[in-house]
């Protein structure tokens, strides 16, 4: 529990930072490589929607909570849109097709089935107010033998924004994602479900830090219901050794033409402040580059003064990642290495 808390805090400290959270395809598709765990708890309910609100959760006890798995995959080694999921013994598949996630099936022991009508399940970027929604249907097979199809709609809306208080922690610019899917069997076993899921997603972490279940089955006369909380901890980079960064020179004798060089704020999220002093007059442009090579930004080369200077560099929408700034004086190029959240 030492880690996640000391987690909690980084949260906390960092998203006095923060004035809008969004879900976009670069922070919030899962990763195929992704391992991470939950606790499994008694079900919360939570129906508050809007602004400002306040999800307070801080008498939660781990003590007696079931750990459960959630480890994403790559179910093909040839179509990289395609990520696997595989939680609570069963298997579910997704593509991703540029900035909408859709889910194409899932399977169980006794069940697997292939949509061929997707569930949506994102269109991305997510913010405050947007909603999805949409239906599908598809077949497969139950006990591998006996043939299904099925059939449903689904809806998705970012309905709150608020704090998330967990356990000596409290967490701003929380989104609160509410999806609800109606799903039919209409051959076999005549089943219907309704799930109902409410996620938590925090700044700087790629899956909700928290969310609600409830699932009711009607099968003929009968009536099953589950419902369950988790509380999801998970990792973030170091960030205490980026506050810091000092530039790299990457030439030799005239480095000295460029001084008092720095990165603001880093990591970053939407504008970086590029500051820099000139030593004598000379000819500049700046550059930014992703991946160790590819350029995604570049000023107009330009004749500067002898001075302090200053450039502003908007990285809204940009893949997070780490990125090599480049300022170029004359003969004289310094570098500088930055990470986009």
């Amino acid at each position: 529990m030492t880690r996640f808390y000391t987690f909690l805090w980084t949260c906390l400290l960092l998203s006095t930072h923060v004035s809008a959270q969004i879900l976009t395809a670069e922070r919030h598709v899962p990763l195929p490589s992704d391992s991470i765990w939950a606790y499994k708890l008694p079900y919360i309910a939570v129906t508050d929607t809007g602004r400002h609100c306040v999800w307070d959760f801080s008498d939660l006890s781990t003590d007696s909570a079931e750990i459960i798995d959630i480890c994403y995959f790559a179910p093909s080694a040839t179509d990289s849109s395609r990520i696997g999921l595989h939680r609570e013994h069963a298997n579910y598949y997704f593509r991703c097709s540029r900035d909408t996630m859709w889910q194409t099936g899932y399977e169980t022991a006794h069940t697997r089935v292939q949509y061929s009508s997707p569930l949506l399940k994102y269109s991305f970027p997510f913010v405050y107010g947007d909603s999805v929604s949409g239906t599908f249907n598809g077949t497969g097979q139950y006990c591998h033998m006996i043939p299904l199809a099925v059939e449903g709609s689904s809806f998705t809306h970012v309905d709150a924004v608020g704090r998330l208080i967990l356990p000596d922690i409290a967490i701003d610019s929380v989104l609160r994602v509410y999806t609800r899917i109606l799903f039919r069997e209409k051959t076999q076993t005549n089943t219907l479900v309704q799930e109902e899921r409410r996620q938590w997603y925090a700044p700087y972490c790629r899956y909700p830090l928290f969310e609600t279940v409830r699932v009711q089955t009607v099968k003929n006369t009968d009536t099953v219901s589950f419902a369950s909380s988790y509380y999801i901890p998970q990792e973030l980079p170091d960030l205490s050794s980026l506050e810091s960064i000092e530039p790299d020179t990457v030439t030799d004798g005239m480095d000295s033409l460029i001084t008092d060089v720095a990165y603001l704020p880093n990591p970053v999220y939407n504008n970086l402040q590029i500051h820099y002093s000139l030593v004598r007059p000379a000819q500049v442009y700046i550059s930014l580059h992703y991946n160790g090579g590819i350029s995604t930004y570049q000023t107009p080369l330009r004749h500067e003064e002898e001075g302090a200077h200053s450039v502003s560099v908007n990285m809204t929408g940009l893949p997070i990642g780490t990125y090599v700034v480049y300022i170029h004086a004359d003969d004289t190029i310094v570098s500088g290495s930055i990470i986009k959240l």
